[in-house]
């Protein structure tokens, strides 16, 4: 783990220099990168290790003022000058503003500034002063960031939770990679993402890199990747979290961990249960088609889950081994008796990484089991009301996954250089029962193995000061194996290149543009099973291939004291595009089946400003305006119609003040115009008003009750139409306390 490690790269002869670098806190941080240069322009190298401590020759003479440059993720840029005859330097680093986060994803692990890459980070502080308490919820203040269907991961089935950004809608399945320290969080089976499997007191941050990144990380990456970072405690800590919520919703989050010699390790764990709310629109809206009325079959969709995430390791000079696993189960109640869902999960990873021919390397390999559950039902409505149900199908899906990766990187010179390899198998069927009335009429499974393997190369180059260039080109192998013997084996190869520029023009202005190629491989549940969604029924389908993109970005990053601005253009054209396409349509039934659609244009401007107004005061906005539309299509009359669950518009505003006497406030708006839930566009959304407030009051260090209202305003919002409206969280109260050592 790059974290850990402690490379001194021998370019000079000078003497050495030693220190620590810490956060403003006192705590350590761990794998930042230090650069010492000469006045002559010359440069040493190295990483503070998994201690804070660093050791660095001094390059050149010797002699004389040098410059240290000390970068980590998550902190802004510090230069220190210091005599060349210093011994011991202590680095304080501060968090990073808009315009000087470095993330580890944007570059896969290499730790450096002046990437190409359109990335927002969000701290553990920003997290935990966020008025929502999920984490899907709190992503939602991000530009472009949505889900297929815009409810909360505690009433959502999660099927329902993949990924949007820049424009390129979700299905099911996320058009963007999300992990956890590197490892895929997506669904391994249906490609969804389950946001409550990471407890919250165990998040150090959040990274999200917007725009295709398949060069790196290969299929899943074309809208971007999102990547949570787990703690890595240094030295002894505790973390809890007890609050209580509206529609008894207690939830408990703990942390615990520490280092000892050579030794480090945390636990973490989570549980929370909510009543949860009628998820049906309370009254007929006339100007919709088939209006239907919430009715004595319509219950509250529930949820309960636990999860514990654990991790060791052993640090040993530049050597690191760690192993860490998880556990994780939650039951879900979806708004009628007889429709339910339930997931049980567990995972292990192994890592090892070390020094090797003049860079750092790291591999991992990593591997999990999952079975899940879902009822769906037909719901009979009289007079409008929704009055019973009768059970319509039953679904057991097992899964299975396995993966590893291997990456090399040199930091020589003005330049960094990254190869890497991974490959990754997925085994699951969907074993379905059909019933009528009741009753159990038929049964089949089909299912099939997935491998994906890959490798790639990359390259970022200082070709002056103030420009850095980066290529990356990546390969990979996709093959799909159905259970059925009859049926055919799907193979695709693809190749994913990526170029982009960053020009640091002066200390105000950044410009960056980059274009790429990316590609995202249907998953098993989109080739082999079928759901349903209200009277909507969805069919898989065997015969679909990849779907690729070509992508271009240009921005400009401005910085003028308080305040700090990012403005980026971005044209995507997604070809062979999966697309829910609606095949027939009756009173009481929606047919539609998963297909290769034809051509997506999505095109649109992101902006994101930071204004802190000294010396309590701090505003973030951001907002993305995006145009998506079918350009061309197999399908009739799907050309030029817009893409279902994009909204044309999406803000956000934040507000934060730190008040005297310990007192956080935070106050958030968000808006998301209206836009279509179907492929026809004849189901329309509503846009969606919503205003959160967070307050917080400290108690000494590590000590504090905080409150939250959602949605203070009770506004009444569509998340569904299918054509059941099904609406999205209403006012939403929590109260609790926190503890965090040291």
């Amino acid at each position: 783990m790059i974290a850990a490690l402690l490379l001194a790269l021998a370019l000079g002869a000078g003497a050495p220099i030693t220190g620590v670098v810490r956060d403003t806190s006192g705590a350590v941080v761990p794998g930042a990168s230090v650069v010492a240069r000469a006045p002559s322009g010359q440069e040493q190298q190295t990483f503070a290790g998994a201690d804070g401590r660093f050791a660095i020759d001094a390059p050149g003479t010797g002699s004389g003022e040098l410059t240290v440059i000390v970068r980590a993720a998550g902190f802004a840029e510090k230069q220190q000058r210091v005599d060349a005859a210093a011994r011991e330097l202590s680095i304080v680093l501060t968090p990073a503003s808009l315009v000087e986060a470095v993330t580890v994803t944007a570059s896969r692990g290499a730790i450096e500034s002046g990437t190409p890459a359109v990335a927002s980070v969000m701290t553990a502080e920003s997290l935990a002063s966020t008025p929502a308490p999920m984490l899907d919820d709190q992503l939602k203040s991000v530009p472009g960031f949505s889900l297929f269907r815009r409810s909360s991961s505690r009433v959502a089935n999660p099927t329902t939770q993949g990924v949007t950004m820049r424009g390129l809608s979700a299905s099911g399945a996320s058009r963007s990679l999300v992990l956890v320290d590197g490892v895929p969080l997506n669904d391994a089976f249906g490609g969804w993402i389950y946001w409550d499997r990471v407890p919250q007191t165990a998040l150090d941050r959040v990274e999200i890199v917007r725009g295709g990144s398949s060069d790196l990380y290969g299929a899943n990456a074309v809208g971007g990747v999102i990547q949570i970072l787990t703690l890595s405690p240094t030295r002894a800590a505790l973390r809890a979290d007890a609050e209580i919520g509206s529609r008894s919703t207690p939830r408990l989050s703990l942390f615990g961990g520490g280092a000892h010699a050579a030794w480090s390790g945390f636990a973490s764990g989570e549980w929370q249960t909510t009543d949860g709310y009628v998820i049906v629109e309370p009254q007929a809206d006339p100007s919709k088609p088939s209006p239907n009325l919430r009715g004595p079959v319509d219950t509250a969709a529930n949820s309960d889950y636990k999860t514990l995430y654990a991790s060791g390791g052993y640090q040993s000079g530049a050597w690191h081994a760690g192993l860490r696993g998880s556990l994780f189960t939650e039951a879900r109640g979806n708004g009628t008796p007889l429709t339910s869902n339930d997931t049980n999960a567990r995972e292990l990873v192994g890592d090892f990484s070390g020094a090797a021919a003049g860079g750092f390397w790291q591999a991992r390999a990593y591997g999990g089991t999952q079975n899940y559950n879902q009822t769906f039902s037909a719901v009979t409505t009289v007079n409008s009301l929704r009055t019973s149900e009768s059970l319509t199908q039953a679904q057991h899906v097992p899964s299975s996954n396995t993966g590893a990766t291997a990456q090399w990187t040199r930091l020589a010179g003005r330049s960094t250089w990254s190869v890497g390899a991974d490959t990754s198998r997925t085994e699951g069927k969907s074993e379905e029962t059909t019933f009528t009335r009741n009753v159990a009429t038929g049964s089949s499974a089909n299912g099939g193995v997935q491998w994906e393997t890959g490798a790639f190369g990359r390259i970022s180059f200082a070709a002056a000061n103030d420009v850095t260039i980066v290529g990356a080109v990546r390969a990979d192998r996709w093959t799909s194996t159905p259970t059925n013997p009859t049926a055919s084996v799907a193979v695709a190869t693809e190749l994913s290149p990526k170029a982009g520029v960053n020009w640091r023009v002066s200390d105000m202005l950044i410009v960056h543009g980059t274009v790429t190629h990316a590609f995202r491989a249907p998953t098993l549940n989109e080739l082999f099973r079928n759901f349903r969604a209200g009277s909507t029924n969805t069919t898989a389908n065997d015969q679909l291939s990849p779907e690729t993109l070509t992508g271009t970005e240009a921005g400009i990053t401005l910085h003028n004291g308080p305040s700090a601005m990012r403005l980026v253009g971005f044209f995507n054209q997604l070809d062979d595009a999966i697309t829910n396409v609606t095949v027939s349509s009756t009173p009481t039934l929606i047919t539609r089946q998963r297909r290769n659609a034809g051509t997506i244009h999505a095109s649109g401007v992101d902006i994101e400003e930071e204004l802190a107004l000294p010396p309590a005061v701090h505003v973030t906005f951001g907002a993305e305006y995006v145009r998506s539309t079918f350009v061309d299509s197999l399908e009739p009359g799907l050309a030029g119609n817009k893409v279902s669950q994009v909204p044309p518009l999406g803000l956000s505003v934040t507000l934060r003040v730190n008040a005297p006497a310990g007192i956080l406030a935070t106050g958030q708006f968000r808006y998301n115009g209206s836009t279509f839930d179907d492929d026809k566009n004849t189901l329309p959304l509503g846009s969606v008003r919503v205003f959160d407030v967070y307050v917080s009051r400290s108690f000494g260090r590590g000590l504090q009750i905080f409150g939250a209202v959602e949605n203070l305003f009770d506004s009444i919002y569509e998340v569904g139409n299918t054509p059941l409206i099904t609406i999205g969280l209403p006012r939403t109260a929590r109260l609790g306390i926190r503890a965090y050592l040291p």
